[in-house]
């Protein structure tokens, strides 16, 4: 069942943006559920679509079961799954179609039961560009829960406890066009720009940096633009940067910081395109304690902890005070040619999920 499930999702080319085909799995979804006792309920924005799956008519089930549907784009082999090795290889595998594949399963086999508990799955289509019309909406509108299942971190069982927070900035410079023969009758956007890039980037650890788990700020540049011909000053050069906040001091730090250095830089701004702030877990929580509870039970697999550099729509769960649980099977090569995930540790994963919510979320 969890095979045949998530072989099919993987087959529907989900990449962030692509709205028709993301509705399309929307629908077949819908599908495995018209024989059990749910409710359904469409939302979109921006053309980005959600749906939500409750065992109750609420916006606030005792429990969200969260996955998000979109996907990196890749060659058009990694849209088409194979079955290998008892692992499933396929874009969007691990990151993350199986938990929807759980999900489904839960609810088909909960079947006639379902009312008896308050739960809700649901499922968002931008996570990979940050979650703003996803998740965010939905919390901002009114959706909310005590617990959310998240499985878009952890390792192999293990429970992330924190991440890093993700800043998303545009450094723009302005500059004077000339003849490249003359470069002093011009002002050279793309020199001013490296130089400047080359400045900030010195105010991060260089890598590999000194601490083993790296739980420090990063930096990277991703994108650079500038430049119409080789035989030409530019005027205009930009660049896309990803930095990667390891406490909640961090932002206003290198605000300071990069502001005096503006001073310095009268052709370049800078301007924020998305932030998403550092998050934390309380491993102390009721739910969390008896999740790990039942991963020991069933699976003899004693709790670990362990720190992301990533993110995560988790992060919207948590601002709005709802704590959420992210742990996964055994799986990896998310956004590479290779992702895949384990169905002897997604079996098991699917047993924990399974129990934890005969459990714990009864009326």
């Amino acid at each position: 069942m969890l095979a045949k499930t998530l072989l099919k999702l993987i087959a529907f080319k989900t990449v962030t943006g692509n709205y028709l085909e993301n509705e399309k799995a929307i629908a077949w979804i819908k599908t495995q559920l018209k024989t059990v006792p749910v409710y359904i309920t469409d939302y979109k924005k921006n053309n980005f679509s959600s749906l939500l799956i409750t065992t109750q008519k609420t916006k606030k089930p005792k429990l969200w079961l969260q996955a998000h549907l979109d996907v990196v784009d890749g060659s058009e082999k990694t849209f088409q799954p194979k079955l290998q090795n008892n692992c499933i290889y396929g874009r969007g595998v691990f990151d993350m179609k199986f938990a929807i594949a759980c999900y489904l399963k839960l609810f088909q086999e909960l079947g006639k039961r379902l009312p008896q508990y308050s739960t809700g799955i649901m499922i968002t289509t931008d996570e990979e560009i940050g979650g703003h019309n996803g998740v965010k909406a939905l919390l901002s509108s009114g959706y909310s829960s005590d617990l959310c299942i998240l499985p878009d971190g952890g390792k192999n069982f293990a429970l992330e406890v924190s991440a890093k927070g993700v800043w998303h900035l545009l450094i723009e410079s302005q500059g004077k066009s000339g003849h490249a023969s003359r470069p002093w009758s011009g002002k050279n956007s793309i020199e001013e720009l490296i130089d400047f890039l080359f400045i900030i980037k010195k105010q991060f650890p260089k890598e590999p940096c000194c601490t083993k788990d790296h739980i420090h700020d990063t930096f990277n540049i991703g994108k650079i633009k500038g430049g119409e011909s080789t035989n030409q000053i530019p005027n205009y050069a930009s660049a896309m940067i990803d930095i990667r906040i390891a406490s909640a001091s961090s932002k206003p730090r290198l605000e300071k910081i990069f502001q005096a250095i503006l001073k310095n830089y009268k052709g370049i701004t800078i301007k924020e395109i998305s932030f998403g702030n550092n998050y934390s877990i309380d491993i102390k929580n009721n739910y969390i304690k008896a999740f790990s509870k039942i991963v020991y039970d069933q699976l003899k697999i004693k709790q670990k902890f362990i720190h992301s550099h990533g993110s995560s729509d988790a992060r919207f769960f948590l601002d709005k005070g709802i704590q959420t649980i992210l742990t996964r099977p055994r799986g990896g090569g998310h956004h590479s040619e290779n992702e895949w995930v384990d169905m002897n540790s997604l079996e098991q994963f699917y047993i924990v999920l399974k129990k934890f919510v005969e459990i714990n979320m009864k009326i």
